[in-house]
């Protein structure tokens, strides 16, 4: 097999391994929040993956190689801040001073946003129909949202201002990460990240004054347990390396279309099957343009292998 084609498959692994890890989360979240605040879950998700990659390190099964003298020491450490710790804090209060109607459509413009700021601060490049697989895809988003019975336009405007902000600190990740890449390898941008998360959302819980069941809630069912399991280790362990290592060689707002798209739609499937969201016309008509603007973006990312 030619490099050409593992490139492609190790492509199409990483894209299945994100969009399956971040797109299932929603189902595992939405178990955790019957039984834990917001940031008791972030505190203890990023806890135990923080924990794994220090096991990892210690026994000696990856190696973290850090440089902080390399150029792009800044854009790794701002990695991590970026995201999850800035994101997932706007977004929470995003979704609770908005609606979750209005917090799908920003979160939809994500890499609409990506694209913007890496051609006006990080000199890249464009072309007719990269940004037309992003609209496609953003009006199928809008679609499937707009329509919904159970679409809400309430909110405030701080609500409003910080999912703006949530969309821009996403947006700055994805070209963070990829800068980043220049100088250290998907292991270490990850590692870097977990380990800040870890941090932040626990002293987080201490300054809320969350206690120790903060960590033990999850280990009262085993359905909390296994959501907790699964946040931890595949969807940020393994998901956020593998996005890492795909950014590494790829267009940020490409992979980052691609990747949401995906994980949106998968989300939205699970919700339907599993939990009996509603849906119509307007899911699948939705779901059937989001779908063409992924292909456009998986065809166009498939010329720069």
């Amino acid at each position: 097999m030619d490099s050409d084609n593992k490139k492609v498959l190790l492509t199409v692994f990483l894209v299945a391994m994100v969009s399956c890890g971040w797109g299932f989360s929603f189902l595992a979240i939405a178990l955790l929040v019957k039984v834990m605040e917001p940031f008791q879950l972030l505190a203890a998700r990023w806890a135990l993956t923080g924990l794994v990659f220090l096991v990892l390190i210690l026994i000696g099964k990856i190696k973290v190689k850090l440089d902080f003298s390399k150029k792009s020491t800044f854009f790794l450490i701002c990695t991590g801040l970026f995201e999850p710790c800035a994101y997932d804090i706007l977004e929470t209060y995003g979704i609770k001073l908005s609606s979750p109607s209005v917090s799908a459509i920003f979160v939809a413009t994500i890499p609409c946003m990506t694209l913007i700021i890496g051609m006006l601060f990080f000199k890249h490049k464009t072309d007719f129909r990269l940004t037309l697989s992003l609209i496609i895809t953003f009006v199928g988003v809008a679609i499937a949202t707009l329509f919904s019975p159970g679409f809400s336009t309430g909110g405030t405007r701080l609500g409003m201002l910080l999912m703006i902000l949530a969309v821009i600190v996403a947006s700055l990740y994805s070209l963070f990460s990829k800068s980043a890449s220049e100088d250290y390898d998907a292991t270490s941008i990850t590692t870097v990240m977990a380990l800040e998360s870890a941090i932040i959302f626990n002293i987080i819980a201490l300054v809320k004054g969350y206690g120790l069941n903060t960590y033990t809630i999850p280990f009262e069912n085993t359905a909390s347990l296994l959501s907790l399991l699964f946040l931890s280790f595949f969807c940020a362990f393994a998901s956020y390396f593998c996005y890492n290592k795909l950014l590494s060689f790829s267009a940020p707002a490409l992979a980052n279309n691609i990747v949401s798209s995906l994980s949106t739609i998968l989300g939205v499937v699970t919700g339907i099957l599993i939990t009996n969201d509603a849906w119509g016309w307007y899911t699948i008509v939705g779901l059937l343009i989001t779908l063409a603007g992924v292909w456009m973006s998986s065809r166009r990312m498939s010329e720069d292998l």
